[in-house]
């Protein structure tokens, strides 16, 4: 069905078995010392066993001031030999190719992680930092190339496949291309051949260095974003330059290569398309690619001849095996929710990137799904994202199970949380869940409400209790009249709003997105909260975008404010010590969150079956951690 993303294709001399790629990402899985760990080495090989043909590692410094973090993976010494040659036999072992990225954070400089000056282009600073940066001389730009050539003689020695260099993404060799930042005036600065100098420069000494027949790729922002940055047209006549060079393939990206749900997949495509429109080797294409049709039409347009899926394969490492087998329904689908993966610091043990639909990304080797030593019969109430991820891995296990949804579908809360503006992959979860529990053999029963009874009569062993959340409705005056509706009763479409004036009460995740729901639908919305922002919890990308969005939709921001009172049609609250009142509104929707639901919990106390909660029925939270708790709950039963 997708054969022409398995056709082999070379980059240079060096085939590739298929056209999928796994690009340079960070992954934490590196050490203080700036060697790869032991989990690193499971991380990468899962992926090259999962079928990518070729995998980038994330990047690695070829000089000491040029660290962009204190525990990125170096190269600037024979030190780092060793561990990458394990990492190189480990992929080699799985099937795979790798090119080990080349790096130099420049003026990017990570916050304590040397005590040398931030270099670059020029003196000027990066956005957000005060560091002062040491513009390099002509001939520190010469030294600084010979590092990146060191950097990939012992790549080489460490036996991978070819380099890839880093010229995207603000950092050093960025800094030189773009147009935006390099305000020399020397031989590598000012015109778009000069701005390229110093990567076509490294380019024929690292061929020179490592021979003709070891490939070199670059990694290039197309469109950097930002005022006086280069243009897909200044990235285009760089790319050409880098072919002249010696260049194998360049891999074009954009100025910001995280983009979270609120951005269309595929974004970068149109592009990409353009600079292999004026090129003769491959080009690899990035850029919110989550779908085998689409991965298939990138190849079909002509836009790209490799499809790098980054975040997603993270969240599914066997991407390409599956789709190769026709397994598309067993398909995880990252959905941009950065939770896990960009945002790696969590509730979990460690730091390292993983996936809050799937937590066994990044646990390999670690976690494994065993056969239980004593089968029982599980009873599960709730088919939501905890529920479902539950079952499959208890059934997977040899238990036999049986889940009770209430209503006529799965989803529960996450289903809701699929439904507005550019939140769809959200829904692919849980379908994935769905083809996992019949695969395994858990049962899924709709429309029951399981009860005492109803969990008496089945004769369970045990029960997990993953009912979720209720609605937080607060004692305010006037709470429950007429005119007053809860959030989720909107993302049902159980009530219906268009070209009305409406007023959301708090400004949480749930309430910023149903403003946003509502504004899609023809009405004027206020966005009301004790709160100083709106969705301070959700990933810093997902809010910046969701509130500009929100800015744009013409939604108003009542901030700072306690609500005293629901009028007939507004409210009477107090924002510094001033009471207030808007008025005016059709309608008052809530959105002040959601406690657990543990009214069945409760009545099971003293009935004799062993019982757990998992999710929101243990404490209101997010997917995230419910899909983690349920997850570990089920390899230890």
């Amino acid at each position: 069905m997708y054969e022409a993303l398995f056709e082999p294709l070379k980059i240079g001399k060096l085939e590739i078995k298929n056209r999928f790629v796994m690009p340079a990402m960070d992954s934490h899985y590196t050490t203080a010392e700036h060697q790869f760990s032991k989990q690193a080495l499971n991380y990468y090989g899962e992926r090259a066993k999962g079928g990518f043909g070729l995998i980038i590692t994330e990047y690695l410094c070829v000089s000491e001031e040029g660290l962009a973090s204190r525990t990125q993976a170096g190269i600037y010494d024979d030190c780092f030999i060793p561990m990458l040659t394990s990492l190189t036999d480990r992929i080699h072992r799985e099937g795979g190719l790798v090119f080990a990225q080349l790096h130099h954070a420049g003026r990017l400089q990570g916050v304590g992680t040397t005590v040398l000056p931030a270099v670059g282009a020029s003196h000027l600073t990066a956005p957000g930092k005060a560091e002062n940066v040491h513009a390099l001389t002509g001939e520190e730009v010469r030294t600084v190339i010979h590092k990146f050539v060191k950097a990939a003689e012992r790549a080489k020695q460490a036996g991978v496949d070819g380099v890839e260099i880093h010229g995207a993404h603000g950092y050093l060799l960025a800094q030189f291309l773009s147009k935006g930042v390099n305000k020399r005036v020397d031989e590598y600065g000012g015109s778009v051949t000069n701005r390229a100098r110093i990567v076509c420069e490294m380019i024929c000494a690292v061929k020179a260095a490592c021979g003709n027949d070891f490939p070199v790729c670059v990694r290039t922002s197309g469109e950097e974003g930002f005022h006086g940055g280069n243009s897909i047209e200044d990235a285009a006549a760089q790319a050409m330059l880098f072919e002249a060079a010696g260049a194998d393939a360049v891999h074009i990206s954009c100025g910001d290569p995280i983009q979270p749900y609120y951005t269309k997949t595929a974004f970068n495509m149109e592009n990409v398309k353009k600079v292999k429109s004026v090129l003769g080797i491959p080009v690899i294409g990035v850029g919110r690619i989550n779908d085998p049709s689409q991965a298939a039409g990138v190849l079909a347009s002509g836009s790209a001849d490799f499809v790098a899926l980054g975040r997603q394969s993270i969240c599914d490492p066997h991407f390409p095996v599956k789709v190769r087998e026709g397994r598309l329904k067993e398909l995880y689908t990252c959905t941009g929710c950065l939770q896990r993966c960009f945002y790696s610091e969590s509730f979990e043990e460690g730091n390292g990137t993983s996936c809050m639909m799937n937590p066994f990304s990044g646990k390999e080797g670690i976690w494994n799904i065993k056969t239980a030593d004593q089968k029982k019969r599980i009873g599960i109430v709730g088919a939501g994202p905890a529920g479902l991820q539950a079952a499959w891995i208890l059934a997977k296990r040899g238990h036999q199970v049986k889940v009770f949804e209430k209503e006529q579908t799965a989803g529960g809360q996450y289903r809701l949380a699929s439904i507005p503006s550019m939140k769809q992959d959200l829904g692919k979860t849980i379908s994935t869940y769905l083809e996992f529990c019949k695969k395994y053999g858990a049962e899924v029963v709709y429309g029951v409400e399981a009860d005492l009874g109803c969990l008496k009569q089945e004769g369970f062993d045990l029960v997990i209790l993953a009912v979720g959340a209720v609605p937080l409705v607060p004692s305010i005056e006037g709470v429950d009249g007429g005119q007053v509706c809860l959030a989720q009763d909107i993302l049902r479409c159980e009530k219906q709003f268009t070209g009305k004036k409406l007023m959301v009460l708090g400004a949480g995740l749930v309430g910023a997105e149903t403003a946003e729901f509502l504004c899609e639908q023809g009405n004027h919305v206020t966005l009301v909260d004790m709160l100083s922002q709106a969705a301070p919890s959700a990933p810093k990308k997902v809010r910046t975008r969701l509130v500009s969005h929100l800015e744009a939709l013409g939604v108003c921001f009542v901030l700072n404010s306690r609500v005293l009172k629901i009028n007939r049609d507004g409210i009477e609250y107090t924002q510094d010590g001033v009471t207030k009142q808007l008025t005016g509104y059709d309608a008052m929707i809530l959105a002040f969150g959601a406690k657990a639901n543990t009214e069945l919990y409760e009545q099971m106390d003293g009935l004799g079956i062993e019982a757990y909660r998992i999710g929101d029925a243990l404490a209101a939270g997010d997917a995230k951690k419910a899909i983690y708790e349920a997850t570990q709950l089920a390899l230890g039963l």
